[in-house]
């Protein structure tokens, strides 16, 4: 009497280790996307609140918070899409690459 065949739990098994991979690099893009947004926007502040005082010390001319933040909140906006999207696209491809790659290896067994 032969043990129990292993054979059918590997393919699901690599499909929940793919799955894994995939969601830890989405995360990771997604915390990309938030930490550069925030730190632009943050940087922005600064720069109006720098902008701001010396307005009111008379070496400056007067600028509203609109005109600092705006254009930040864009640039914000699409520094942080194109730095977590090349995340989840290196993540992605890292993934597709490991899974060829280990489907290769799988296939070229002769044992």
């Amino acid at each position: 009497m032969a043990g129990p065949d292993h054979a059918g739990p590997a393919p699901r098994a690599g499909g929940r280790v793919r799955r894994a991979a995939f969601l830890a690099w989405m995360a990771c893009a997604v915390v990309i996307w938030i930490v550069v947004f925030d730190t632009i926007v943050v940087q922005a502040g600064r720069d109006y609140l720098t902008r701001q005082a010396l307005c009111q010390q008379g070496r400056g001319p007067a600028v509203t918070i609109r005109e600092v933040m705006d254009p930040a909140v864009s640039r914000a906006a699409r520094t942080a899409t194109v730095s977590g999207g090349a995340a989840g696209a290196a993540g992605i491809l890292a993934a597709w690459a490991a899974a060829r790659q280990r489907a290769g290896r799988s296939a070229g067994r002769t044992e």
